[in-house]
């Protein structure tokens, strides 16, 4: 576990647009709706025949463009990953972003990214806008990706399909959602980005399930937290809660097996946005792909 400050390249130039693919209305067969996807394809993919990696990625308008985001900051992740390309850093990656679920007014996405109904932690029992009945899709979602947007991607494109070059990644509800897809989906993927994780909106149903899955592939875990991160200003053990919370899955995954590594960093005063998971985001990379 490491605590650091991570610097932001401010030199990066934006996205190429050109690269940028939209599946409009890409059918979800396992939640009966459907959802627009984002595919980003590296810088030299028209150019060459060779098979790339994949991230999946959740919340997918938020990860490209920053008039889609409400902090108005995205991820820039295709502009982070051409840029490590370009520098050697990796020999190309493509993004698959799933956008989240506009139902109840953006809560939607608390009800995919969770395969348990919200049981927060005791700290935020008295935390009115978290008593709704949420959570419980996120089993249907990851069949989602695993079942049915993984084979037409793998089908469509040119990946590399193996599991060790296949990530699901997110932050908040997408981190806790990512993790899951990796252990339960140990066949398809072998890597996860879960960055600043909302463990709180099901602590101790996520913590049964690590405890309960065997570990049968070796698998690498990218965590990440903030020392200032929070869902709700007027709580002020919020930043607690989430601290704490990364730290106890991080434990118990490094208890967990030889075959699975997990790391955590922990950055000082870095809050709950975009702009913190974009300084972060070539960290991740580097863990899981870098050459």
């Amino acid at each position: 576990m490491t605590l650091h400050t991570i610097p932001f390249d401010a030199r990066i130039k934006s996205y190429d647009p050109s690269r940028m693919i939209l599946l409009e209305g890409f059918d979800m067969p396992q939640l009966n709706r459907r959802r627009l996807v984002r595919i980003y394809l590296p810088e030299d993919y028209a150019t060459s025949s060779k098979r790339y990696p994949v991230i999946y990625m959740h919340d997918g308008q938020n990860v490209f463009e920053p008039e889609l985001c409400i902090s108005g900051m995205s991820w820039q992740a295709g502009e982070q990953l051409d840029h490590m390309q370009a520098s050697g850093e990796t020999d190309g990656i493509i993004i698959i972003a799933i956008d989240n679920s506009p139902l109840h007014d953006g809560l939607g996405r608390m009800n995919e990214y969770s395969p348990w109904p919200c049981n927060p932690a005791s700290e935020l029992n008295e935390w009115n806008d978290i008593k709704l009945d949420l959570g419980g899709e996120g089993e249907a979602y990851g069949a989602f990706i695993a079942e049915t947007l993984k084979p037409y991607i793998d089908q469509h494109y040119r990946t590399r399909h193996e599991r060790e070059y296949t990530t699901a990644a997110g932050s908040s509800m997408g981190g806790l959602i990512s993790l899951y897809i990796a252990l339960r989906y140990q066949q398809s993927f072998a890597n996860a980005g879960v960055f600043s994780p909302a463990f709180w909106f099901a602590d101790k149903p996520i913590a049964n399930f690590i405890q309960q899955t065997a570990v049968l592939f070796p698998l690498n875990i990218y965590m990440d937290i903030g020392t200032a991160e929070t869902s709700e200003h007027t709580i002020k053990t919020f930043p607690t809660v989430y601290l704490d919370g990364a730290k106890r899955i991080y434990q118990l995954l490094q208890d967990k097996s030889n075959m699975l590594s997990c790391s955590l960093s922990v950055e000082k005063d870095a809050v709950h946005s975009e702009s913190a998971w974009a300084r972060r985001f070539p960290e991740m990379v580097k863990q899981l792909y870098a050459r």
